[in-house]
């Protein structure tokens, strides 16, 4: 069983495809762009979902997003549920389910997981399946904060305890001017955006990409035997981001804040170079990668995927980060995959320009370990309907307290009214070069775009196509 390649899937969590050079952008990535100009690269992979959960889960399953219960439920109606800061309240995947990790193992694969996300971890259900698993973000972050800090998440995650704080602070300013709570509001936010900035690494260059790789190094010398099935996500491209390797003045970088414009927007720039910085940094981390894969054999006969989970959006249709509507910011993610015998990569050099969704790449690594297939080349399944979904926002801890002030405070109304907006569960449906972007229960209006001649979406051609449209819409609903 040996014999068959060993599989390594990165995750480029966070990075859209149009900033690498690979893909016509501007950020130098000199690994990434050597390992994709020699491999089968897609120009329109697409994301299942708008964030990291529904992506993952989508892959994993090999379903839909829409098809997935557990995302079904309006975030903001269930913000008790969706509050915990150590994500054990929500479970995607139920245990023993058959995941895509589950199956390689069951024919004979070593299964590992590397993430340096939250919720691609065993509290989310996501590690569901691997025979072993490593989250970086929780050895770094969770378990070494400081004792104040523990107790304060766990205030925070007892429902009763967190909401009567709120209410009691909620209390305080009962009588206040509207100026007055909304000064108090903007400040103790602010504050709490710049204590948590610092407290978790946001101005740090490294998300955890270096300990991540050395993770992946020491289980290798480990293993001795048997074909390898490896999933490692990186998060430098999540926001938030080092601004001040820009800057020395403070950026505001609240999704929130920015998108109801309480907060200054003149710097998002500062905030994309910043990414961009990230997704360098974060190639150079990949270079490192592939150097230790060849070290430790694994490149003797491999195949490596390489692909994001979901896009970035700073401002494009006055949108910010993800878990947004799923324009091409968003769902527009890269996607190649190289062969490697003998240390070397063979040369595929294959582009392909249909629409394929992230989540076909469940079937094609079974083909693979099944030894169906060598390679993922242009033969990565292709559906005449490509879907990606926005099934709400997550960022919902505050609901309760926006919900008590915000009568009281236009700064709250903002935030809140913001947050409902986006909360709008929509789908985007992809057939031959047409895009429609269909919006569930909301008195938003359906686009249809022509992304040939359209890519950036402005041009709203739904009128005069209405009979396609109404053939996409069907397909969004039922499929």
């Amino acid at each position: 069983m040996s014999d068959r390649p060993n599989i390594v899937f990165v995750m480029l969590d966070t990075v859209r495809a149009d900033c690498l050079d690979a893909y016509g952008g501007s950020v130098r990535t000199n690994a990434i762009r050597r390992i994709a100009s020699d491999a089968a690269l897609y120009t329109n992979a697409i994301s299942p979902g708008t964030y990291t959960v529904p992506s993952h889960v989508s892959l994993f399953m090999g379903q839909r997003v829409r098809s997935i219960k557990q995302l079904l439920k309006d975030p903001i109606d269930h913000c008790d549920e969706n509050t915990d800061p150590f994500l054990s309240k929500n479970r995607y995947v139920k245990q023993g389910s058959m995941t895509l990790a589950r199956k390689m193992s069951y024919i004979g694969y070593n299964t590992a997981l590397f993430s340096n996300n939250p919720f691609v971890s065993q509290p989310t259900g996501l590690a569901e399946g691997f025979g072993y698993v490593q989250n970086l973000w929780f050895e770094s972050k969770i378990e070494r904060n400081r004792k104040s800090i523990k107790l304060a998440l766990k205030m925070i995650q007892n429902d009763k305890v967190r909401k009567s704080l709120i209410k009691f602070a909620s209390l305080l300013t009962m009588g206040m001017p509207r100026s007055t709570v909304d000064t108090l509001y903007y400040g103790l936010r602010s504050r709490l955006n710049r204590h948590f900035a610092n407290e978790y690494g946001f101005y740090d260059l490294d998300k955890g990409a270096y300990r991540t790789t050395q993770a992946v190094g020491d289980y290798l010398k480990h293993i001795n035997s048997g074909s390898n099935f490896l999933f490692i996500n990186y998060m430098e491209a999540h926001e938030g981001y080092p601004t001040n390797l820009i800057t020395k003045e403070y950026v505001e970088q609240d999704k929130w804040m920015l998108l109801s414009g309480i907060a200054d927007r003149e710097n998002i720039g500062i905030i994309k170079g910043a990414y961009d910085k990230r997704v360098a940094y974060l190639d150079t981390q990949i270079a490192k990668l592939m150097k230790m894969l060849k070290e430790r054999g694994i490149l003797d006969n491999a195949v490596l995927v390489f692909a994001g989970d979901h896009g970035q959006s700073f401002l494009e249709h006055n949108q910010l980060y993800h878990n947004m509507f799923p324009y091409e910011q968003l769902t527009n993610i890269p996607l190649f995959s190289a062969r490697f015998v003998n240390g070397k990569q063979v040369k595929t050099k294959e582009r392909v320009d249909n629409f394929v969704s992230l989540a076909a790449l469940h079937d094609s690594i079974l083909d693979i370990g099944y030894g169906k297939e060598e390679m993922i080349d242009g033969s990565l399944r292709r559906d005449n309907f490509v879907f990606s979904d926005h099934v709400g926002i997550t960022e919902v801890w505050d609901t309760y307290l926006l919900s008590l002030i915000k009568k009281r405070s236009k700064y709250a109304n903002a935030i809140f009214e913001a947050k409902r907006h986006h909360n709008t569960f929509a789908s985007a449906v992809y057939y031959k070069n047409y895009k429609l972007l269909h919006y569930f229960n909301s008195n938003l209006k359906d686009e249809l775009f022509d992304l040939n001649s359209d890519k950036g979406e402005e041009h709203n051609i739904i009128g005069e196509n209405r009979p396609l449209a109404l053939q996409m819409l069907r397909q969004a609903k039922n499929a």
